[in-house]
């Protein structure tokens, strides 16, 4: 596996593995980029990993948390108008989307389905000229969290994220877990109907 390693896995008593959640919240590659998301990154993963599903099932794999304010998020708790990705995400599964998410999520974690991100600060709006130093920045924290949680499927989420995720998943011997063999775009800009279409297809 080219010389990468598990990692030592020690859990909290909500399943939060310590090594990997400290190194993910005390990264500052970004601060030389003028980004410092380190506050946020450390709520969203709190959130993230309550809702870890044991083993996960699918793997859900997107670009990276939303530019906004307040923070908007997957797995945080009130439900905005811009959450196009938890709304869609509920109606491939036949789940009315309520505020607060928690019965969705509780629902995505029980059948085995858990969403990471490949950046952990956003690449989004005004710092969409960095994602690729962002990108760079988290290779080696995605690549330890993939292999922490060790999914039986992976699915990647977002179009122009299909092909750097692929190459780097097929490095560490994952490629085969892929479950879609194309892109499937992200749900906004009109792309639902298509994204619906895609989970349907890949995850029936």
């Amino acid at each position: 596996m080219n010389g990468l390693q598990r990692p030592r896995i020690v859990e909290t008593k909500d399943g939060m593995r310590k090594g990997l959640f400290n190194e993910i919240i005390k990264c500052k590659k970004c601060l030389s980029l003028g980004i410092d998301y380190r506050k946020e990154r450390k709520e969203n993963l709190k959130l993230a990993y309550h809702f870890l599903p044991k083993p996960i099932r699918v793997l859900w794999v997107l670009e990276s948390p939303p530019k906004s304010y307040p923070p908007r998020y997957f797995y945080r708790p009130e439900l905005t108008q811009h959450d196009d990705l938890y709304r869609e995400v509920m109606k491939c599964f036949g789940i009315k989307p309520t505020n607060p998410k928690t019965h969705g999520l509780e629902i995505f974690q029980a059948m085995g389905h858990f969403l990471i991100d490949i950046a952990k600060c956003p690449v989004d709006k005004d710092n969409s000229h960095l994602k690729h130093q962002i990108f760079e920045n988290c290779s080696a924290i995605f690549t330890k969290e993939v292999l922490e949680l060790c999914p039986e499927k992976i699915l990647i989420v977002k179009s122009n994220n299909y092909d750097l995720v692929l190459s780097r998943l097929k490095e560490i011997g994952y490629g085969e877990r892929i479950v879609n063999d194309k892109p499937i775009p992200y749900p906004g800009s009109g792309q639902q109907v298509r994204f619906r279409k895609a989970i349907s297809k890949y995850l029936q």
